[in-house]
């Protein structure tokens, strides 16, 4: 019988104990009720064990700390916050359908700021000047990095976290505290309802602020459009417009039957180092259906969004061509460097190169029939796009 742990310190104890670490003095007043939602809920829904509820502790406060730094910087060069970002293109389709591949693709071409895993990680200044080397940032999550794999050794079948590569901005939409990433580490289904009361532009203007600090920081180029990604976004992608309302948005698709099950999988390795709780199989699919239903929601409006709809078998068969689409679609001139940097990235790094990612619909209780019900109306917009 496994033990369920707590995490050790209180609300308020975690709120001085950020402060101590950063010797920032200042209450943080807009994170004490999201919090201690998060708090409770990794508390009595998730199961924590030991290792899990150690790290899960020590992950809330670098986010606290974070919070801090970035809080003290912005007081002292409000500056910061005329940074502009300009029109980002923003890889939001579900999970598992080619959307990092997509993303790291076009991060090789050299001609986008992207989210190394460090910077993501710790966003923040230690010390507040623009200065200091950011050894310390990249150790840490070097660090976070080796032992996420140690604790979970299939996960980087799946999705592998180095400092150095280009990842998803999940990490530091944590950050604000107000955001479904949370989700990717344990049940948590007190936060999941305390979520659903919340404005949820919240995570996307944290987020803006966060490239905006990141690049006056000297760490990209202002002026050069950012790639984004985080398969989250499925339908909230009005709200994203609301704060990028020049983003270009980049949909990745895939027959759910495929993305379900290896999903499921996923999130399997990325519970295992926080918790023994079973994962609630049943309300994933719930969840992902809801989503999908709310992305065709936002289609059926006839709001004119600019979607390129990928297909992930081009992503996996035909990158060059899918690099020329982009491009097109962002009013972009693909040059001949860009395109033998995207090319060497995709020979360097084909499918299953770190190991096969195994998953089958029926280790999770599902099968075609299911999917096809429960998905009919977004395979339905899989045939018009792609003729599937």
């Amino acid at each position: 019988m496994q033990t369920e742990h707590r995490i050790s310190l209180s609300l308020d104890e975690l709120m001085v104990q950020a402060r101590t670490m950063t010797g920032i003095d200042h209450l943080d007043a807009d994170v004490i009720e999201p919090l201690g939602v998060i708090l409770q809920s990794l508390n009595e829904d998730s199961r924590l064990h030991a290792q899990g509820a150690a790290a899960m502790q020590h992950k809330l406060l670098r986010l606290l700390a974070n919070r801090l730094r970035m809080q003290r910087d912005i007081a002292a060069n409000p500056a910061i916050l005329e940074e502009r970002i300009e029109a980002p293109l923003v890889v939001c389709g579900m999970a598992r359908t080619g959307s990092t591949k997509l993303q790291r693709l076009l991060a090789a071409s050299g001609d986008f700021n992207w989210l190394p895993f460090w910077q993501g990680h710790n966003p923040s200044l230690l010390s507040g000047r623009r200065d200091e080397s950011p050894d310390a940032r990249v150790a840490e999550a070097e660090d976070y990095c080796r032992w996420f794999d140690a604790a979970s050794p299939e996960n980087k079948y799946g999705h592998a976290l180095e400092a150095h590569e280009p990842d998803e901005e999940s990490y530091m939409l944590e950050q604000c505290f107000r955001t479904p990433c949370f989700l990717g580490w344990s049940e948590m289904p007190g936060y999941i309802c305390w979520l659903g009361t919340q404005d949820m532009r919240a995570q996307f203007r944290y987020l803006r602020d966060l490239l905006k600090y990141l690049q006056w920081q000297g760490l990209h180029e202002p002026g050069r459009r950012w790639v984004l990604k985080c398969p989250l976004y499925f339908g909230m992608e009005p709200l994203l417009l609301e704060v990028f309302p020049d983003a270009a948005l980049l949909m990745t698709h895939r027959h759910p039957k495929e993305t379900i099950p290896s999903s499921c999988r996923l999130l399997e390795t990325f519970h295992q180092p926080f918790s023994d709780a079973p994962i609630d199989y049943a309300g994933f699919l719930q969840g992902m259906a809801a989503q999908i239903g709310q992305h065709l929601g936002v289609r059926a409006t006839g709001t004119d969004i600019p979607f390129l709809d990928i297909d992930f078998r081009d992503i996996v068969g035909n990158v060059e061509q899918v690099a020329e689409r982009v491009y097109a679609h962002c009013g972009l001139e693909l040059g001949n460097e860009a395109r033998r940097r995207m090319l060497d990235w995709a020979r360097r790094n084909p499918k299953d190169s770190r190991g096969v990612h195994r998953y089958a619909l029926q280790d999770f209780g599902f099968n075609e029939a299911m999917i096809e019900d429960r998905f009919a109306g977004y395979l339905r917009l899989l045939d018009g796009l792609f003729g599937r």
